[in-house]
């Protein structure tokens, strides 16, 4: 079995699974997030063995430290940041980066169009554009 795919089957659940749960509930389950940041953990492991750690590591810290200063200010949530953390971890460094990036940008678009319909002061769920994101720069990087 390819890695690439698993990877890839592990970035789709966690992106389904944030966006479904962020939209329902405002909420990205710690039990999707931590299990995705595991899987990719364990997926450079088998691949590479013990240097295989380094690449998702990587991701995992950059992904989710990218996005933590917008938490401590309070224009996200930690689930957003979570999203990101585990996303790195299957995405490595560069394709970490490249999620904070398309994530952010589509997410501009998303604040805009969600701002027309529903109006001000309402929640804005966050995790669709971040996952859809990484789900571009798996593609990218």
């Amino acid at each position: 079995m390819s890695f690439w795919a698993v990877r890839l089957g592990v970035l789709v659940v966690l992106a389904a699974g944030a966006t479904y749960w962020d939209m329902r509930s405002r909420r990205v389950p710690d039990a999707l997030t931590i299990s995705c940041a595991l899987a990719g953990l364990l997926i450079g492991g088998l691949e590479k063995g013990g240097a295989g750690l380094l690449p998702p590591a990587a991701g995992l810290m950059l992904g989710g430290g990218v996005f933590l200063p917008f938490v401590i200010l309070g224009y996200a949530g930690a689930g957003d940041l979570k999203l990101l953390a585990a996303a790195g971890s299957l995405l490595g460094p560069a394709g970490a980066v490249w999620a904070v990036l398309f994530g952010s940008v589509l997410g501009g678009v998303w604040a805009l169009g969600w701002l027309a319909v529903r109006g001000r002061g309402r929640w804005l769920p966050y995790a669709p554009p971040l996952a859809a994101g990484a789900l571009a720069s798996f593609f990218v990087a």
